[in-house]
């Protein structure tokens, strides 16, 4: 018999708008796993029934933070059913907190920036966003390479860590273009990162400071474009 999972919405009493967090459950031999999120979410923002959220259809902020989350759900999702597969294919008997433990140790370290763009990566190129996943790669390698060629933890992205990669690069003779470049597709994962709850997101947006637009080419107008 496979284990069974999902998430399940839990009420936080203590909070406005019938808020709460979503919960991974694993089910196996009669006995459930619940594994925490970060995934905040109201309580009309969630169908019992499908076990799935319920993203409004408008342009809003919130849509988007759900789009992000939901992501991030199926992400997790995938990774369980990975996880079931490898233990099943040891024929040996397992429980829910096998399954757990496992998955547990396998998110942490998605809080890291190289780890974390391997994974947007791969879905960006199994969904044929395969320039973007090579964008996310070559900025990741060049910020990794500026740590001494360390992973970087996202919560150490701040506007001086920015600006001093900025500043490396100018003084390599990286020109501007390619500055903008980096710093949008660092900015991209890292407001993704941010949306699932990876990262607490910071009041000092970690790239106010650094050059971020596109330079436009003669007698045309300017335009960023995000990466």
């Amino acid at each position: 018999m496979k284990p069974e999972f999902g998430y399940c919405f839990r009420p936080d009493p203590h909070r406005e708008e019938c808020s709460g967090t979503l919960n991974l459950w694993i089910g196996h031999y009669g006995a459930v796993r619940f594994v925490p999120t970060t995934y905040d979410v109201r309580h009309d923002e969630w169908d019992p029934v499908s076990g799935s959220l319920i993203i409004p259809g408008d342009s809003s902020g919130r849509r988007r933070r759900l789009t992000e989350c939901a992501r991030s759900m199926t992400r997790n999702l995938r990774l369980v059913d990975n996880i079931i597969r490898h233990l099943e294919a040891t024929r040996k008997r397992y429980t829910a907190d096998d399954v757990a433990n496992a998955f547990t140790k396998e998110v942490a370290g998605s809080h890291m920036l190289g780890v974390y763009t391997s994974i947007l990566a791969e879905e960006l190129s199994y969904s044929g966003q395969s320039r973007s996943a090579a964008a996310y790669y070559t900025a990741t390698r060049r910020l990794v390479a500026f740590n001494g060629g360390y992973d970087i933890d996202m919560a150490e992205i701040t506007p001086e860590t920015m600006r001093e990669f900025q500043h490396s690069l100018l003084a390599e003779g990286v020109i501007r273009s390619t500055v903008s470049f980096y710093m949008r597709a660092l900015r991209a994962i890292y407001n993704k990162a941010v949306a699932e709850g990876l990262v607490a997101a910071r009041t000092d947006f970690p790239f106010d400071e650094v050059y971020t637009q596109v330079a436009a080419p003669p007698d045309r107008t300017h335009v960023a474009i995000e990466v």
